[in-house]
């Protein structure tokens, strides 16, 4: 009873720090510390360091001997290899199908484009993280290999992290005003992720096997080699801080 009552306070701490970290309540390279969130949430230290590993494996924080955890984003080579990965993945579903997605998560992926429509409105970033999982989802279901959904599975915990991380690169874009570099025309629909699913349902539903791996590709594979590029700028300034 005593392991299950610590495995939720830690989940508990974990919520709070990860929320704290989207809401952008903690700035990039902050320092966290246990003790202060342990007062904060009124229990031990021992579930927050339980709950800050969890996090540094999500990809939110970096640890340093000596100096504890500070917020993170994915280094540029995590960020490009989790985004190429996510899209190979979901293009071998597709391939399973024939481009033919189930017209249950069909449903369920219109359902997930609405409740993108309302989070993107209430700019609550941990609403847009959990349809964006159960939009993807219903591709590799569409799969109906069990597997390979569970190999696209061990990438999940990492989802939120690249949310964080999409979301500074487009801040730093903005501020640094860069030039758009894609011609593909996705530039309207950056940062809102209730269009760019939007975009994708619409193409998926047409059931073109070649037309759906493309804008998966552009989705993921093209967006990852982006976030590469503009993410080794910013490390070379020392604001990429992970890796």
């Amino acid at each position: 009873m005593a392991r299950e009552k610590k495995s939720s306070l830690s989940e508990v701490a974990a919520d709070f720090v990860r929320e704290q970290i989207l809401q952008g309540k903690l700035a990039q390279k902050e320092k966290i510390v246990e003790n202060d969130i342990a007062n904060q949430l009124g229990m031990s230290r021992g579930p927050v360091r339980e709950a800050l590993k969890q996090l540094m494996y999500e990809g939110f924080l970096d640890y340093e001997t000596n100096k504890g955890y500070s917020i993170s984003m994915l280094s540029p080579k995590d960020a490009y290899e989790i985004f190429f990965l996510r899209g190979n993945l979901e293009n071998l579903a597709l391939e399973r199908c024939c481009g033919r997605i189930l017209s249950d998560s069909i449903f369920l992926m219109e359902d997930a484009v609405l409740a993108m429509k309302a989070a993107v409105a209430e700019d609550d970033m941990g609403k847009m993280i959990q349809y964006d999982e159960i939009f993807h989802k219903q591709i590799m279901a569409s799969g109906q290999m069990d597997r390979l959904t569970s190999l696209w599975e061990t990438l999940s915990p990492l989802n939120g992290a690249m949310f964080y991380t999409i979301k500074q690169i487009n801040k730093y874009t903005a501020e640094k005003n860069l030039s758009p570099d894609l011609n593909d025309g996705s530039e309207s629909r950056r940062g809102n992720n209730y269009l760019e699913h939007q975009w994708l349902l619409d193409i998926l539903r047409r059931n073109n096997l070649e037309e759906s791996k493309n804008a998966i590709k552009a989705h993921y594979i093209t967006s990852g080699e982006r976030i590469y590029r503009i993410g080794r700028q910013m490390k070379n300034q020392d604001i990429f801080y992970n890796g």
